[in-house]
């Protein structure tokens, strides 16, 4: 009797060192589970470094849903790594309906992978809208142009292209053109329409009316032309610009210019 004690005794104390020293799963702090979306992003993150990968996509998810974007885009795109296409669509659309360029392309890949009915045209248009995003709202160029009249004109125009449909491919503004030799000038509002090829490679059209001006500064008649070129864009910052137009005041022409970002083409000038 006292054996079978003793070793009942010794198995208790054996479960019970067993359940002291072994690893306990941790699981989601008790903030998170009341919904507070700072730690649940931070549980998030702490797990996916872990290499805890199911329930650090818990966490974000959780997160998303008290309205932490940076969590949507985390669990969005990890189910995406993980296959999970359906439970991915919805927090990266949650995103993508802010303009987000990084939900955007990952709103592509999925529609490429799922490639099912119109997938194909929707991830084409993702994929443009997510080039343009990264183009400045407004441009300031300044253009050299090598005319067949007059051998060097000078062009300063101002651009803006707006997010419209989720794409800048429509953009509209002003420009002066000045022909040192005949002393004649231009003073036109023009209309673009840019496709985006890729990020840095934007070929575009445009037409333009204004006025014309002779060398003594005097009304010299309506003015109407043409310009198709294309943009070498270093992301939002600037891009040079290589074009061939034709206008009333310039027969024919081709040009290379220079655009900045608006702000800081005019952050510039202010310093100046």
């Amino acid at each position: 009797m006292k054996q079978v004690s003793l070793l009942s005794l010794s198995l208790s104390a054996t479960v019970w060192m067993a359940c002291a020293t072994a690893p306990m799963a941790r699981s989601v702090p008790q903030s998170c589970e009341q919904g507070v979306v700072l730690p649940c992003s931070e549980w998030g993150a702490q797990l996916l470094r872990e290499g805890d990968r199911p329930r650090a996509i818990e966490a974000f998810g959780r997160a998303c849903d008290g309205g932490d974007l940076d969590s949507c885009q985390q669990a969005g795109r990890l189910r995406l790594e993980d296959g999970d296409l359906k439970g991915a669509e919805a927090p990266l659309t949650k995103v993508y309906e802010t303009g987000s360029p990084e939900s955007a392309l990952a709103l592509a890949e999925l529609h490429e992978r799922r490639n099912i009915g119109d997938d194909a045209l929707v991830a084409e248009r993702l994929h443009r809208e997510a080039l343009s995003a990264l183009s400045p709202v407004t441009e300031l160029m300044y253009t050299m142009r090598i005319n067949l009249s007059d051998p060097i004109g000078h062009e300063l125009s101002f651009n803006i292209q707006p997010m419209a449909f989720r794409q800048r491919s429509i953009a509209f503004g002003m420009n002066a053109v000045l022909s040192p030799a005949s002393m004649t000038s231009e003073l036109n509002g023009f209309v673009a329409y840019q496709h985006y090829v890729r990020s840095w490679f934007v070929p575009y059209g445009r037409v333009m009316t204004g006025s014309l001006f002779d060398d003594h500064g005097r009304y010299d008649g309506v003015n109407v032309g043409g310009e198709v070129g294309a943009k070498l864009c270093l992301e939002s910052l600037g891009h040079l610009n290589f074009a061939a137009g034709f206008s009333r005041g310039s027969p024919g022409y081709f040009s290379v210019g220079i655009g900045l970002d608006g702000i800081v083409a005019l952050y510039i000038l202010a310093h100046m």
